[in-house]
């Protein structure tokens, strides 16, 4: 596969995840009130995170948070933004921890995102921007986002042991031989 073709690929499944991030987050989201919602915006972040690394996870967690807001008329908030980045960003990091164990990159990679990325920065972004006291909304997202990371570890410990969909991913992940 030529080197324009594969990065070709990537980019379209970077576009893809991110796409897929905004309908699970915006679209199929239960709403709790405005600032609070139950979602698996994250999970196709933690599949970029996992399978693709930490920049371009981060890189799909933004495009999805940009485009997303401006999809549904939602305020741009940066914290918000920077903590679905951080997801991505430190779900990747964590993810690449775990070495080949599909268990332990899927906590790894979840734990990480999710208290790093939801609990902690979009959590400060929402106290910070809806004013909205910050031990109440802490431990809100924090139970949300233990009973949503249960399901996304899940999820993706399944789609690493499947071997059709890690066999894909891996014809485009795979380092080119010199």
């Amino acid at each position: 596969m030529s080197k324009n073709l594969k990065g070709l690929i990537y980019i379209s499944i970077c576009a893809l995840l991110a796409a897929l991030s905004i309908i699970l987050g915006k679209y199929l989201a239960i709403n709790i009130t405005q600032s609070f919602r139950i979602s698996f915006e994250n999970l196709p972040i933690l599949i970029a995170a996992i399978y693709l690394g930490p920049i371009p996870a981060a890189a799909v967690a933004t495009v999805a948070d940009l485009v997303g807001c401006i999809l549904v008329g939602y305020a741009i908030n940066p914290l918000i933004t920077l903590g679905a980045a951080a997801v991505g960003l430190c779900g990747g990091i964590a993810a690449k921890c775990a070495k080949d164990h599909a268990a332990a990159k899927a906590v790894f990679a979840v734990l990480a995102g999710h208290l790093i990325g939801s609990v902690a920065l979009k959590t400060l972004g929402i106290v910070i921007f809806y004013g909205s006291p910050f031990f109440a909304t802490l431990l809100l997202r924090a139970g949300i986002y233990l009973i949503t990371a249960v399901a996304e570890a899940g999820v993706l410990y399944f789609l690493g042991k499947n071997k059709a969909f890690t066999k894909e991913l891996g014809k485009i992940t795979a380092k080119e031989k010199k």
